[in-house]
């Protein structure tokens, strides 16, 4: 969670940094890897039919006639082969090396080595530890070379660039090392009083109250004159109001982090008068509320029946997904609702994201009498002439002729959420189109498939929260990834993110292009480019807005920007 992050950022400095603009800052590393300066440096390898091998993917699988690969000398896809299974195969295997910073600390005195960044790569590599093995089954090796040297060797034809992925930041085996990993997630020292090399070290903490840090006397910064404050007390506001948030800052607290207000909280504090004692501060978007749109239902994967149990098919046309984000008048739940401060476009990232960069994206703006117009080129009809009841199909493809266009908007258990839903169903409303609303505990909505309504598909449209980032995935909109029976319904990779039922031949190819891209960065970027540009017209959801993070900072407060980049 980001208020964790923000607590550990002052425990553990680094050990890599990714900036806001994507770049990869080495903090307790002398330099990154590279290709360039023979830091890293590619082997060709012989490899036979049963090898592990890594496919041009990024998958470890055992080598057979048609795998994939990039062969030895080979870094991009316009020289990518399907082996044939004959032919005597070379591949490239990826060395790299990491050199920590001399003389770095644990906070209890004892010097970080190599060896403890082999220890967590050990840890991480266990079946107990619940995180992805994706880069461990990547990783032939991780071994020291010295005290402050580690060598990854990747598995035999990983072919990459992403260096930041294959270092483990290092964790104390001189004093975690009598535990098994079961015992690590667990052990009290571990969890509530960690052992890291940052400016501050965990001296209390009263649960549900305070988490007090206290100034390291080893850190490895320590001759820069920081870190600038001896102590950092994290306090954890209940059930604050805004009002009270508003007043504890400088009475009580230096900052208030984002992690402390909600949307409501943000609005009421951008629409009050300007206080003498603080500053609010935005910090980019760190997540987007859409309308995700269910394409297609489960229902429909062992055949389509609209004249039985099946919901006929309303959305497969994409004008009519176009049509509802015409009909939705985003700009006026900015303005009512959320007091103008989000940002507004049709993207899963901010405007200012690089990806969007040259991407002439289409805005939606609103414009009813635009939507009813492809509603009505899809074969949409007001038979009635009256604008108060719902549209009916006439010849709409795939959907039986009288069909009322009836739908059901679900979201969660929240007051603002519920306003929103309220703009919608009228803005949908307005354009012949009947919102029914079903608010749901969010440990039902969200429930696993096939049982969930929506990781279950079954769903017509839901309003959803998604953390997001600076980098796109472009296997959450993968055909593949639908969530469905025949893949427990977790997809292939992603745990069935593509709960819209969304499937493009075009955008497949353009992810499987991105995916087998290699080093040739340029043909990723315009394959991911390529395929935002494509979920804009497609719509397998309408991004309602983005929400910025903001804080609160007590005015003579200095550097906190700085800290902030650090998230």
């Amino acid at each position: 969670s980001q208020a964790a992050q923000e607590v550990l950022q002052a425990v553990y400095d680094g050990p890599i940094d990714i900036l806001n603009d994507g770049q990869v800052e080495p903090i307790i590393l002398k330099r990154m890897p590279s290709l360039t300066d023979g830091s890293a440096f590619l082997t060709p390898v012989s490899v036979f039919a049963g090898d592990e091998v890594v496919d041009t993917f990024g998958d470890l699988v055992s080598l057979q006639a048609g795998t994939r690969v990039f062969p030895s000398g080979c870094t991009s896809p316009s020289c990518a082969i399907a082996w044939d299974g004959v032919t005597e195969l070379q591949v490239n295997q990826i060395t790299a090396t990491y050199e920590l910073l001399d003389g770095l600390k644990w906070s209890d005195g004892q010097l970080i080595s190599a060896p403890d960044s082999v220890y967590a790569f050990q840890v991480a590599s266990d079946p107990a530890a619940p995180i992805s093995k994706r880069v461990i089954d990547q990783t032939g090796s991780y071994t020291t070379v010295d005290d402050t040297t580690i060598e990854w060797v990747g598995k035999p034809g990983l072919v990459t660039d992403t260096f930041e992925s294959y270092f483990w930041a290092p964790m104390p085996e001189h004093v975690w090392g009598k535990y098994s990993v079961d015992e690590l997630l667990e052990a009290e020292e571990v969890n509530r009083n960690p052992l890291g090399w940052g400016a501050y070290v965990v001296e209390e903490w009263q649960p549900g109250a305070y988490i007090r840090l206290r100034k390291n006397p080893y850190y490895f910064r320590t001759d820069e004159g920081l870190p600038k404050t001896d102590f950092i007390n994290f306090k954890f506001l209940q059930n604050a109001n805004p009002e009270t948030i508003r007043l504890s800052v400088g009475s009580e607290c230096d900052i208030v982090s984002s992690t402390a207000l909600d949307l409501q909280d943000m609005i009421y504090l951008s629409n009050t008068e300007p206080d003498p004692e603080f500053i609010i501060q935005k910090e980019g978007s760190s997540h987007v509320e859409m309308l995700a749109i269910g394409i297609t239902p489960a229902s429909y994967d062992d055949y389509y029946y609209p004249y039985g149990v099946d919901r006929p098919d309303i959305f497969g046309d994409e004008r009519v997904r176009q049509a509802l984000a015409y009909c939705i008048d985003r700009d006026a739940i900015n303005n009512e609702l959320l007091g103008g401060i989000a940002d507004i476009n049709n993207a899963l990232f901010a405007s200012d994201n690089f990806l969007l960069s040259g991407l002439n994206m289409t805005m939606y703006a609103h414009d009813p009498a635009g939507g009813i117009s492809l509603l009505e080129q899809v074969g949409w009809r007001d038979h009635d002439l009256n604008p108060d009841t719902p549209m009916t199909a006439a010849n709409v493809a795939n959907v039986p002729p009288g069909t009322v266009f009836e739908v059901e908007l679900l979201l969660s258990e929240s007051s603002l959420r519920a306003d929103i839903a309220r703009e919608i169903s009228t803005g949908l409303a307005n354009c012949g189109i009947k919102v029914n609303v079903t608010q749901l505990p969010a440990s039902e909505l969200y429930q696993p498939g096939p049982d969930g309504r929506i990781f279950g598909r079954q769903f017509d449209l839901a309003l959803l929260s998604w953390q997001t980032d600076d980098r796109f995935n472009c296997e959450w909109f993968m055909t593949g990834e639908i969530p469905k029976d025949a893949n427990y319904w977790l997809g292939e990779k992603t745990g069935g993110a593509n709960y819209y039922g969304f499937s493009d031949g075009t955008y497949d190819a353009a992810c499987v292009a991105s995916q087998q891209s290699g080093l040739d960065h340029g043909a990723a970027l315009q394959a991911d480019q390529q395929n935002i540009q494509l979920l804009n017209q497609r719509l397998p959801f309408i991004t309602i807005y983005h929400q910025s993070k903001i804080h609160l900072v007590k005015k003579g407060i200095e550097g906190f920007e700085n800290f902030s980049d650090l998230d």
